[in-house]
């Protein structure tokens, strides 16, 4: 096992940084320092908070998210050219929560309520447009459900041509209820 890594987990949209895939994480990568954050809804605020996190913990960094938190983790992976592991990632949350995520809301762990702004969406389609720019096909990893329900990721094989790793999951949904039984394969290309 890799020892001395930091994994910062960056969660999807209505949840929060406990429960089942950060606990997957800290099973599995139980010699590594897992960080699983809650994080807010605006995200100029989570810049700010991984921004934090990051500098906090400098060194061997690699990013996991799923869902809008995939879109945070291509994000950072992008701005600080450190590998990022995407599970259904939201890659245009600008398009994806402009249909089904502007409103009041609960998360699901931790019945924490929030509020999701309009506004939001134009600065997660500038952080879209940053991450873009500075983006490393070669740190890029995807794992994505052929039956994911919310997001439709049939374009990003031909997107991202060049990526690291991207495969398929049948019959995970978009929760990617295998997660745990991915670490060993995260864990593998954390290895390179």
């Amino acid at each position: 096992m890799i020892n001395n890594k930091t994994i910062l987990y960056l969660h999807g949209f209505n949840s929060d940084g406990i429960g089942y895939k950060p606990d997957a994480l800290r099973a599995h990568f139980k010699n590594d320092i897992i960080l699983a954050p809650d994080l807010e809804a605006d995200p100029v605020l989570v810049q700010q908070a991984v921004r934090a996190l990051i500098g906090e913990n400098p060194g061997d960094l690699f990013f996991i998210g799923t869902s809008l938190g995939g879109f945070y983790a291509w994000y950072f992976g992008a701005l600080t050219g450190r590998p990022a592991f995407l599970y259904n990632p939201s890659m245009q949350p600008h398009v994806t929560l402009d249909d089904r995520g502007v409103g009041h809301f609960k998360t699901w762990t931790k019945a924490r309520d929030y509020h999701f702004k309009t506004e939001y969406l134009a600065v997660l389609e500038s952080m879209r447009e940053e991450a873009k720019e500075r983006e490393s096909p070669e740190n890029l990893n995807f794992f994505l459900a052929t039956d994911d329900d919310v997001i439709d990721h049939l374009m990003l094989p031909a997107e991202y041509p060049d990526a690291n790793f991207l495969q398929w999951f049948d019959q995970v949904g978009h929760r990617f209820s295998t997660f745990a039984d991915t670490m060993p394969l995260v864990e593998e290309l954390m290895r390179g």
